[in-house]
């Protein structure tokens, strides 16, 4: 269990990362396979220096902020890309300036508190606050704007596998992510969902201070 008090998560800050970086015109959502085992290009030289590997997802706001990049030209191993060196992302792979952004973790100062979770999202049990099992998170869809968690894909236990092969939990449903489980609301009327908030707030153990920018998200100590 991570040690510490943190609450409450800012589901979709202002930050629309590939809406003003990257090669997309409008957001789009897309499994988290599209960005697996991208090429990875050097704008300097032209040619592949590395390809994605593992995401890091920031908890505290359920965002990938990072790729694990692999390749037997890079200098560093383990290697991390930060998003934010992304330069574009295309039909060639994703391309950066050099292979200069493509850093160890200890030089990404800013993404030393993401890294030290060591979070997984994949394989985290899913439970209603109702205390209902629903599974476990087999994949997920993220905002090709933001880079967010926009959607869970969860595999059922053995007994609800034989009503439904897999069920799709939206974000404006979770409520609580630990270092465990995830947390979602019960079943819900449509007139309720349709109430709620364009991007929920999540309650997040991982959190130990509001997201800078975040109005009205306090934590609570």
């Amino acid at each position: 269990m991570i040690e510490g008090s943190m609450h409450v998560v800012a589901s979709c800050c202002n930050t629309e990362f590939f809406h003003s970086k990257v090669g997309y015109n409008k957001s789009m959502l897309f499994l988290k396979e599209r960005l697996e085992n991208v090429p990875i290009m050097s704008l300097q030289t032209g040619a592949q220096i590395a390809q994605t590997g593992d995401f890091v997802v920031d908890p505290r706001q359920l965002k990938v902020v990072a790729f694990y990049c692999e390749g037997p030209r890079l200098d560093v191993n383990p290697a991390i890309l930060n998003v934010s060196d992304i330069r574009e992302v295309g039909s060639l792979g994703i391309i950066v300036d050099s292979a200069d952004v493509i850093m160890s973790p200890d030089d990404l100062v800013r993404l030393q508190e993401v890294l030290s979770y060591n979070f997984k999202l994949e394989g985290k049990k899913v439970r209603t606050e109702s205390g209902t099992k629903l599974g476990t998170v087999a994949n997920f869809t993220l905002d090709s704007t933001t880079l967010y968690v926009v959607k869970l894909h969860v595999r059922p236990g053995v007994w609800r596998s034989l009503m439904s092969s897999e069920m799709i939990i939206d974000r404006q449903q979770i409520l609580q992510v630990t270092d465990d489980e995830v947390l979602v609301k019960d079943a819900e009327t449509r007139e309720e969902v349709k109430k709620a908030p364009a991007h929920q707030v999540i309650d997040n153990p991982f959190r130990r201070a509001p997201i800078e920018g975040a109005a009205g998200h306090h934590s609570e100590e």
